[in-house]
């Protein structure tokens, strides 16, 4: 029997540390992670700190990946998932997960469940074509040296060859966005598109007024928004047009 060490709200830490806790911990989470594959059709797995997985759901057909290994099999422990990503990117979300890890090292292991990474980049598709995809990864439980993840992929709605890696930080309790940075970006990479709603936005302009305006969606402008805040390292886009103010981008 697992016995719990500390019980939470958000989450649980156990005192015993063997894979054989981990994947009786895991063992609970199964029937949910299955339901959430069959329901949104998405792409849903479970893998632990160290790169083990205990789930992989068979949707994973539908990104590419064949030879799927079935639930029980020795060969799920160590299925390669990251094969798939294109080998740009995977350099880039590797540099992105080691900032993440020493974010969420900052805080108690009760508390790092309220976050969710939500990550953007190409996935090569059965038609050998890259795609964008959108990567959330939820924080389920801890042992004192590992922890358990909820992953769910699916195909990113907006698509383009030139577009960056991106990916934010959220706070699922307040809402709070925390951007993650990425390379050396700098005030003087902001597009003229981006300098132009980052204008509109000082003016008092909501999305939806940006987006009539310069006849573009919504989704567009909140995600020229999203590009601004990273490349400005702020959370906000009212801190956005103070730096972008102060730096002489918006008069």
């Amino acid at each position: 029997m697992v016995t719990p060490k500390v019980q939470y709200a958000e989450i649980t830490i156990y005192e015993m540390n063997t894979p054989h806790v981990l994947e009786t911990i895991a063992l609970k989470y199964i029937p949910y992670a299955k339901m959430l594959s069959e329901i949104g059709n998405n792409a849903v797995y479970i893998v632990d700190g160290k790169g083990h997985y205990y789930f992989i759901s068979d949707k994973f057909s539908l990104f590419g990946y064949d030879d799927i290994p079935e639930q029980g099999s020795e060969r799920i422990w160590n299925y390669p998932l990251a094969s798939r990503i294109h080998p740009d990117d995977l350099v880039i979300k590797n540099q992105i997960d080691a900032k993440i890890t020493a974010f969420l090292s900052t805080h108690p292991k009760e508390e790092q469940s309220q976050y969710k990474c939500i990550y953007e980049y190409r996935g090569l598709a059965p038609d050998g074509i890259y795609r964008r995809v959108i990567h959330e990864r939820q924080f389920l439980e801890a042992t004192e040296d590992n922890y358990l993840i909820l992953g769910i992929i699916e195909i990113a709605p907006e698509q383009g060859e030139n577009l960056p890696v991106r990916v934010h930080m959220k706070h699922c309790v307040t809402g709070e966005i925390i951007p993650i940075s990425i390379g050396k970006e700098t005030p003087s990479l902001l597009t003229s598109r981006e300098k132009e709603i980052l204008g509109l936005t000082s003016e008092g302009l909501s999305s939806k007024e940006i987006a009539q305006k310069l006849f573009l969606s919504v989704y567009t402008v909140n995600r020229h928004r999203q590009n601004i805040r990273e490349k400005l390292q702020v959370g906000s886009i009212i801190e956005a047009v103070n730096i972008a103010r102060r730096k002489g981008i918006l008069w």
